[in-house]
């Protein structure tokens, strides 16, 4: 046989594959006469294999014998010297301060790199990450568990007889059943991130990116303002929810030359968000649009924002002057220190920024152009599920007596939507209700009458 055949046939591991097992036995039935092997047939096919004269008449006896699966257990080789029982203990026992990265824990643990990290792939250890949340005082909780337990209303008993609670559609307030709520946030948005990661083939290289310093990474602030989507039975069409989103920019002309333009050129200059400032973009961009886009049934509108110092000067006396044509505007802050129970906060300016970023943005008017594309871009089925996961948040604060220390929930609205499962609100059970019911009144808070 020729060096090339031994070669070719020449196996990486001592164990045999399926394929090689298969490849063997078809390389003796050829050389059968009569219903037995031929004179020489097992030699030859070991040496055509590279493997030992036994092993090719031991394959040959499993298949006559018509079985030639492994022989081995499922689990072979030595004992490994540290159980994964042990080493979850030896892991417990370190201080979570002391397990930030693989090296920490090797160092603290004594245990090598590559058992940590087998142990890591294998399921032992998992790499979790947290963050930050605000710090919540006992009347933030109750102001959160309040808020939350407005959102609620009882529904008529279902066939079984048991009555189920839900989360009121269309973000209902419960003192108005016909309001709907505007979420309004600010949020910066720069044109480069510090790190951004970027996958490559073995002949690419990362592309060299520079600037004097972080400060001068040109970024906008926004104000954006959703609602959650609906059909608009006066248009025959579906509400999208987004009402619109404005940079707090304005173009003036330059007041002096430069290397980059002329005198008298227009530019886009930024606007401080003060009061007053905050204050003219909600009477002149945001009740325009929603008397412009909102559904004309529904013209009692509720504007939900935080508790930040500009918003101060939005109260329900500046918005009587257009409340207009049959239209109510009314302020309704959210718990102070409670991002999470506003849309925008919650995950709909991620899902902007996350487009806004695939595009290069060099400039303020790049900025500003990136991130409305981004804005038109988004489909309202992801506002409709940053609401339904506004509404399940709800429910944790309810059973956290109005704490955050919970994850985000994940509904898998996606699939539900792909399978036609989706529901239109979340659920909240009867009990949670009433144990919400029981604390406020211990502090003696009183809720609408119509809950």
């Amino acid at each position: 046989m020729s060096n090339s055949t031994t070669t070719q046939t020449s196996r990486a591991s001592r164990e045999l594959t399926e394929e090689l097992k298969v490849n063997i036995i078809k390389t003796l039935q050829k050389s059968m006469n009569k219903g037995k092997l031929g004179r020489g047939a097992i030699g030859n096919t070991a040496v055509l294999y590279d493997v030992h004269r036994g092993t090719v008449r031991r394959g040959w006896k499993d298949f006559v014998e018509g079985n030639i699966s492994p022989k081995k257990a499922a689990r072979v080789g030595r004992k490994p010297l540290v159980t994964r029982a042990e080493i979850t203990q030896i892991v417990r026992d370190v201080p979570k301060e002391q397990r930030t990265t693989i090296r920490d824990i090797s160092d603290a643990t004594g245990l090598s790199l590559g058992m940590i990290s087998r142990s890591l792939k294998n399921g032992t250890i998992k790499r979790r990450s947290s963050r930050l949340k605000q710090l919540l005082t006992d009347v933030n909780k109750i102001e959160r568990l309040a808020f939350c337990r407005s959102h609620v209303r009882r529904e008529a008993p279902d066939e079984g007889g048991s009555h189920v609670r839900r989360e009121a559609p269309n973000d209902m307030l419960a003192e108005t059943t016909d309001a709907a709520v505007v979420h309004m946030d600010e949020k910066w948005f720069n044109a480069d991130q510090d790190r951004r990661k970027v996958y490559l083939t073995p002949d690419e290289t990362v592309e060299h990116r520079t600037t004097k310093s972080k400060r001068f990474i040109p970024k906008v602030m926004f104000l954006a303002a959703v609602a959650r989507p609906r059909f608009d039975a006066a248009r025959d069409t579906m509400f999208d929810g987004k009402l619109g989103m404005w940079p707090f920019a304005v173009q003036a002309p330059a007041t002096r030359n430069s290397r980059n333009r002329a005198a008298g050129s227009m530019v886009t200059s930024l606007i401080n968000v003060t009061a007053e400032s905050y204050r003219d973009f909600v009477l002149s961009k945001v009740i325009p649009a929603i008397k412009e886009k909102f559904p004309s049934t529904n013209k009692q509108v509720v504007l939900q924002h935080d508790n930040a110092t500009p918003h101060a000067s939005s109260k329900d006396c500046v918005l009587q002057t257009v409340s207009t044509d049959g239209w109510t505007f009314v302020i309704r802050k959210q718990p102070p220190n409670s991002p999470d129970l506003n849309v925008l906060d919650l995950g709909f300016f991620a899902s902007i920024q996350a487009l806004q970023r695939k595009v290069v943005s060099r400039s303020v008017d790049d900025v500003i152009h990136a991130t409305l594309l981004a804005f038109e871009m988004l489909s309202m089925e992801k506002l409709a599920d940053v609401f339904l996961t506004l509404q399940a948040v709800m429910r944790l604060v309810l059973e956290h007596h109005g704490d955050n220390h919970f994850k985000l929930p994940h509904l898998k609205k996606e699939a539900m939507r792909r399978a036609g499962t989706l529901m239109a609100n979340v659920t909240c059970p009867v009990s949670l209700i009433d144990q919400a019911d029981l604390e406020l009144q211990q502090h003696e808070i009183q809720l609408p009458a119509s809950q």
